[in-house]
């Protein structure tokens, strides 16, 4: 991309144009061979995305809204149960619980996008049996305080490293928190589908094995022994998948000197910008700034012709789906991220010029 290119939001028109030399040719080797799924090229997948992880065990399904569901009833969480999610997230965060038949039980988040632990333990019942621990925006969650916290009130813990694949905290992989953990493999994150699909990963083997048959119709060798779902990702996906892990160290740093730009250029504004610990290393699925004239520099930067999007504008509490009775007043970080958050381009085929055309229009609007 040159500086005079459109600036797009997403990538994915820049990284199939890129790779299409490659993909196209393995898409037809793939599907010639007529095993179009459960093909050796899933298997090859999941030992990769295992190791990325740090666990033992991957299995590619459908969505990472599926891996996540399978994840809690791995669990054995159902009707009558209680599991925590942090009240910003996607959507999927929340309803692979309803899914289950369990309730989500939303909690707040801290200022830099974490949970709220304090808030959690005010929300414990006899019925809470879980807590989803979402990696927002790139950033692993710290895993000591999530593993204490489920440690002391005898939660499962389930991982949502849906936008942060890749990443870690203090050398440990994102994925690697609790019994069994999600992502996603959605065409706008850092290692996108041309569709969809997801995975689960674990270090427990019969987890791993419950999930496989869950994905086949709940198939387990030549029986079906259970209730399963038909959540298989194509091998042709899997192929594509692994051919862009190969270029996932070079994307991450283009996205990290992306954010680099932004971080520099906006320190003395009048706005918020994203934190995270030293310990952690950012992926930089979103680039997302906090401000009171959200709306406002919304607007100017879209006469510029620079998109932008919100990513949260309502808290999950408050969507009409989930018929919540929480108090609103009890989600003081939520609200303030759902007003002030807005989340500029960021990724691996962002320019430096274009970069820095986003961060003057930002600029000037505070002029």
């Amino acid at each position: 991309m040159t500086p005079g290119d459109v600036i797009a939001f997403y990538a994915c028109k820049a990284e199939y144009a890129d790779l299409e030399a490659q993909i196209l040719p393995l898409t037809a080797r793939v599907l010639a061979t007529g095993q179009v799924l459960q093909g050796p090229e899933v298997t090859a997948f999941e030992a990769r995305v295992a190791a990325m992880a740090g666990t033992g065990h991957a299995v590619a399904v459908g969505s990472g809204t599926d891996a996540l569901f399978f994840a809690l009833l791995t669990q054995n969480i159902g009707a009558g149960d209680e599991v925590l999610v942090p009240a910003i997230s996607f959507l999927a965060s929340a309803t692979a619980i309803l899914r289950t038949g369990a309730t989500p039980v939303f909690v707040d988040i801290d200022a830099n996008c974490g949970l709220d632990f304090t808030h959690a333990a005010t929300l414990l019942t006899p019925r809470t049996r879980a807590i989803v621990i979402v990696d927002l925006f790139g950033a692993m969650a710290d895993p000591a305080p999530v593993e204490a916290f489920a440690a002391a009130h005898k939660l499962a813990i389930i991982e949502d490293f849906a936008q942060a694949f890749g990443a870690s905290f203090n050398a440990r992989q994102s994925g690697s928190i609790g019994v069994a953990s999600a992502t996603s493999f959605d065409p706008t994150k850092v290692i996108g589908a041309p569709g969809s699909g997801g995975a689960l990963v674990t270090n427990d083997a019969a987890v791993a094995a419950r999930v496989r048959g869950l994905r086949l119709h709940g198939k387990q060798g030549s029986s079906f022994v259970e209730m399963g779902y038909n959540s298989q990702l194509p091998s042709w996906t899997a192929a594509i998948l692994a051919l862009k892990l190969d270029h996932h160290a070079a994307w991450t740093a283009r996205r990290r000197a992306v954010a680099a730009i932004y971080r520099t250029a906006f320190a003395d504004l009048p706005l918020t910008l994203p934190q995270h610990a030293a310990a952690a290393t950012h992926v930089w699925h979103k680039f997302v700034l906090f401000s009171e004239a959200r709306n406002a520099l919304a607007a100017h930067l879209a006469a510029a012709n620079i998109p932008t999007m919100i990513h949260y504008a309502t808290p999950l509490y408050a969507e009409p789906l989930f018929a919540n009775t929480q108090n609103p007043a009890h989600f003081p970080g939520a609200n303030r991220h759902a007003r002030t958050a807005l989340s500029l381009p960021i990724h691996s085929y962002l320019s430096d010029a274009q970069a820095h055309q986003i961060a003057a229009t930002v600029r000037q609007f505070f002029a």
